[in-house]
């Protein structure tokens, strides 16, 4: 796909700080599904400290995304919203350093966490939900087999103004 080959990891908190940068960009808060204008370095080392938890208790398994050359921290990606009943995962994934937004990485990634939600925790649904009008993410999920399933509307407050959220999901053989 792209040309930078990326490696996942668990989440560490030596990543806060650049976490915490991103967090609090505007344009990365505009893009970024649900995020505060501003979040505190504490609730930053929080969250992380949080997918440090076993995931059978906390719905949650989440991954920091590096570049294999230069082991460089570049984003996350994760399953929340586990329900183990219903076999069904929230996705989502965030590319933090704006100069590699574009580089095929999402579709990379977004597959690889794919084949391991299907295979190694046996969900048969993965959803997700995207700004409408971030067109380069839409694309990058439909890619991988996600497919539109209905727009909620006016549904986040986002860069000054109402946005409609999209619904996408996947079925496992579906991809």
């Amino acid at each position: 796909m792209g040309n930078v080959k990326i490696a996942l990891r668990p989440s560490s908190i030596s990543d806060a700080s650049l976490r915490y940068h991103w967090f609090n960009d505007a344009e990365f808060t505009r893009l970024y599904l649900g995020r505060p204008l501003f979040t505190s370095y504490r609730q930053v080392e929080d969250e992380i400290l949080l997918s440090t938890y076993p995931t059978l208790s906390t719905g949650l398994y989440e991954l920091a995304i590096q570049t294999v050359e230069t082991n460089l921290y570049i984003g996350n990606t994760f399953f929340r919203k586990m329900d183990w009943q219903n076999r069904s995962a929230e996705y989502g994934i965030f590319i933090g350093d704006s100069e590699r937004r574009g580089a095929g990485i999402g579709p990379e990634v977004t597959q690889r966490m794919l084949e391991q939600g299907f295979s190694e925790f046996g969900l048969h649904r993965i959803w997700l939900t995207v700004l409408a009008f971030n067109e380069r993410a839409i694309r990058c999920f439909e890619k991988c087999g996600f497919q539109r399933e209905g727009v909620l509307r006016d549904a986040i407050f986002s860069g000054g103004q109402f946005n409609d959220v999209m619904m996408m999901s996947v079925i496992a053989g579906a991809n």
